[in-house]
C-alpha cells in the first residue's frame, strides 16, 4: 500500500521539483532595462555655460535655446566647458540680478533690454542677431485709412496703443520716438477725454490687439513691429495707413557678463559667427527665437550702446 502511494506521488514531487529550479533560474537573470545617461554632477559653476532669457514661457524657451546652448559647448570642452544651461527670468531686474552676479553668462534680447542690462549690470555687447532673416527693425506708427488723422501731429488729443509693456518695438521704441519729436503721452485707463496737447496711450496687451483696437476704434493709432506689420493679413492692412516709421535699431543682441573672461568672450564671439554656415549650426539658431544668423555690431559695441542710450534717453 505504501509502495503504491510513493509510485503515485512521484510525478507530482518531480514536477513541483522543476518548478522550484526554474524559479531559482529565473530570478538569477538580469532584466534588461533601458540605460539613463548619467547626468553631469559636481560642474563648477565655470563649467556650466548658462544663457538668459526673459519671457513668460519657461519650458517653450528653454525647448527652444538648450540645441543652441549644447551646440556651443561641445566646441569648448578645451576651455573646460561641459554643460550648457537655460535661465529664464520673467523681469528684466531679475536678469540683471543673475547677470551681475555671474550666474548667468550670456543674455540674449532686442535693443532696450540689451541697453538695460549694459547700465544695469555691466553687461558687455559681443554681436548682432539676425531675426527671421532681419538684421534691422523699426516700429511703425498707422491709423486707419478712412481717419481725418493724417500726420503724428494730429495724433494729440487721441489714443494711441501699444503692444505691450516689455516691448522694444511695442512700446518703448514708439514711445521714445514720440517724446522725442516733442510730443507729451499720457497712459489712459478709460474712456475720458485726452487733452488736446497730448497723446494718450494704452496697452493692448498684444500686437494682434493693436490692430483690433485701431480697425474697431477703441483706439485712433497704433504701433507695431515693421515686420508684423508687413505681416499683416491684406484684408486688414488695406484698411490701415502708415503715419510715421521710428529709427532702426539692431535686431537684437547677444550680451556677456561682465564677470565672463575675454578669452571665454572672443570664442563664443567666434562660434557664434561661424554657426550659420553649417545646417547644424542653422538648424540650432533657427530655435532661439528664429535666429538667422550673427555678426558683428555695425558701429561697434560701445558705438551702438551710445546711439541705443540716445534713442531710449525719452523713456529711461
Amino acid at each position: 500500500m505504501s509502495t503504491k502511494i510513493s509510485k503515485n506521488l512521484l510525478p507530482l514531487i518531480s514536477l513541483i521539483l522543476i518548478l522550484i529550479i526554474s524559479g531559482c533560474q529565473s530570478t538569477s537573470v538580469t532584466p534588461h532595462v533601458a540605460s539613463t545617461p548619467t547626468p553631469a554632477v559636481n560642474l563648477t559653476q565655470k563649467q556650466v555655460l548658462t544663457i538668459g532669457i526673459v519671457s513668460g514661457d519657461p519650458a517653450g524657451t528653454i525647448e527652444g535655446f538648450q540645441p543652441m546652448m549644447d551646440y556651443l559647448v561641445k566646441q569648448m570642452g578645451d576651455l573646460g566647458i561641459a554643460k550648457g544651461e537655460v535661465v529664464v527670468t520673467p523681469t528684466f531686474d531679475m536678469m540683471n540680478a543673475k547677470l551681475k552676479s555671474g550666474e548667468v553668462d550670456l543674455f540674449y534680447e532686442t535693443a532696450y533690454g540689451a541697453l538695460d542690462a549694459f547700465e544695469n549690470a555691466g553687461a558687455i555687447p559681443l554681436v548682432r542677431g539676425w531675426r527671421k532673416e532681419l538684421d534691422e527693425y523699426h516700429s511703425t506708427i498707422f491709423v486707419k485709412k478712412d481717419s481725418n488723422i493724417t500726420s503724428v501731429d494730429s495724433l494729440r488729443g487721441h489714443l494711441i496703443a501699444f503692444a505691450e509693456p516689455d516691448s522694444t518695438s511695442g512700446f518703448f521704441l514708439p514711445k521714445a520716438f514720440l517724446i522725442s519729436s516733442g510730443y507729451s503721452l499720457s497712459e489712459r485707463s478709460g474712456t475720458g477725454t485726452i487733452p488736446s496737447d497730448q497723446i494718450g496711450y494704452v496697452i493692448a496687451g498684444s500686437d494682434e490687439n493693436v490692430v483690433s483696437y485701431v480697425l474697431h476704434g477703441t483706439a485712433e493709432g497704433g504701433a507695431l513691429e515693421n515686420d508684423v506689420f508687413d505681416g499683416l493679413k491684406q484684408e486688414d492692412k488695406d484698411q490701415l495707413k502708415v503715419l510715421a516709421q521710428t529709427q532702426d535699431l539692431p535686431r537684437s543682441i547677444m550680451m556677456a557678463s561682465s564677470t565672463m573672461s575675454q578669452p571665454l568672450r572672443e570664442r563664443i564671439i567666434s562660434l557664434l559667427k561661424a554657426a550659420a554656415q553649417t545646417e547644424e549650426g542653422k538648424t540650432v539658431l533657427k530655435g532661439a527665437k528664429k535666429t538667422t544668423l550673427f555678426d558683428e555690431l555695425p558701429l561697434g559695441p560701445q558705438a551702438t550702446m551710445d546711439f541705443l542710450e540716445t534713442v531710449f534717453a525719452p523713456v529711461r
